[in-house]
């Protein structure tokens, strides 16, 4: 293949990538979007030099592109942003190098410079590029293991991808200063590898993203668990003075367990009193006092309970899939807070009850 068609072909699939990933949620990954839009205008302006410079690679080289030097920048703040840091303004300073040789680029290419001195410095910074890409990598790649959650499924590909892109720029390296392979043939071989990089910018997408269980976070979730209960329990007891009639309580109660198993509302993670009450139009003192009263439970107690069963349904039709993309999914801010009501309702840990499903699936015999 053509370089020229290797670029092409990049282009078509990176709008693609673009337009799959953008159309599913472009808050949640959005510097992984930025990071596909950077590549595009990449190989554009590299189509765009290769098509009117004669058809030669050797421009290419003359006149790099600039907005290379965004992904290592955009990469490394994705991985910030999945281990949940806040990215202030001096985050941005990452760009600052960007935005300098964007200049020098736009003087080289379009306006021309009559400094040889110029030009060599602006190729000199290419040079050092190989490092400065490779270095965010290895920074981002260290982040992610250091805080790695072995249950968070968009956590382990992330840092697969990352390890994949880092370990195609050590071998283009290698391969390119030890003169390994022909030039022309390594720059298509780099060029049609974004395809996979692709493939797996497509699947985290598919991925739902989880917060990490950092233990700090874990913690304070806890505590704000923790309060919302006593203060629950604070309205049980205020509630034992006042009076409602056993038609009504059942009746809201029906009312309640009708809405929580026709419309599994209890998946929404930050459910609270307020929500439902609303929903079946009565006052959150009033629905407090019916779950107390008629089911002798709490509201959060109730709650998990059929989040617990959910997660037991789910996992008994998909015991392959990761417990926490599992629980995330039926509901649950927290690892503590779901293997504390999952032992409470089974006796057992989530990991030992899917363990003993998958061996059960083993020795079924198919019929």
């Amino acid at each position: 293949m053509e370089i020229s068609g290797a670029f092409l072909a990049v282009i078509l699939e990176a709008i693609l990538s673009f337009f799959l990933i953008k159309r599913d949620n472009s808050k949640k990954n959005i510097f992984l979007i930025l990071y596909i839009v950077t590549i595009t205008l990449d190989f554009l302006c590299e189509y765009f030099i290769f098509s009117f410079g004669n058809k030669s690679t050797f421009l290419i080289d003359q006149y790099p592109s600039s907005f290379r030097l965004l992904k290592g920048p955009l990469l490394f703040l994705a991985g910030r942003y999945l281990l949940q840091h806040t990215n202030t303004w001096k985050q941005y300073l990452h760009f600052v190098l960007f935005f300098v040789v964007f200049i020098c680029n736009i003087i080289v290419l379009f306006i021309g410079s009559e400094s040889q001195s110029f030009h060599q410095f602006y190729l000199w910074i290419f040079k050092l590029y190989p490092l400065y890409w490779a270095g965010y990598l290895i920074a981002t790649l260290i982040a992610q293991i250091r805080h790695r959650d072995r249950e968070n499924a968009f956590q382990k590909l992330f840092i697969k991808f990352i390890g994949f892109v880092l370990s195609l720029v050590i071998l283009y390296a290698i391969c390119h200063y030890a003169k390994l392979l022909d030039k022309e043939l390594l720059r298509t071989i780099y060029t049609l590898s974004f395809f996979i990089q692709f493939a797996f910018l497509i699947r985290l997408n598919q991925i739902e993203r989880q917060p990490l269980h950092i233990q700090k976070k874990n913690e304070n979730m806890v505590v704000v668990e923790a309060l919302d209960i006593i203060i629950d329990a604070k309205k049980n007891t205020k509630y034992k003075t006042s009076v409602l009639s056993k038609d009504y309580i059942t009746n809201t109660n029906n009312r309640l367990i009708e809405l929580l198993k026709n419309k599994k509302i209890y998946t929404k993670e930050d459910l609270n009193l307020e929500d439902i009450s609303n929903m079946i139009h009565i006052s959150k003192n009033h629905l407090s006092q019916c779950i107390s009263e008629g089911l002798e439970t709490t509201f959060y107690d109730l709650i998990n309970k059929y989040r617990i069963e959910e997660f037991i349904e789910q996992i008994n039709q998909k015991p392959d899939l990761q417990i926490s993309e599992l629980y995330y999914q039926c509901g649950f801010r927290s690892k503590a807070t779901f293997y504390k009501y999952f032992k409470q309702e089974t006796g057992v840990n989530p990991n030992d009850y899917r363990k003993k499903i998958l061996e059960e699936k083993l020795i079924t015999p198919q019929i």
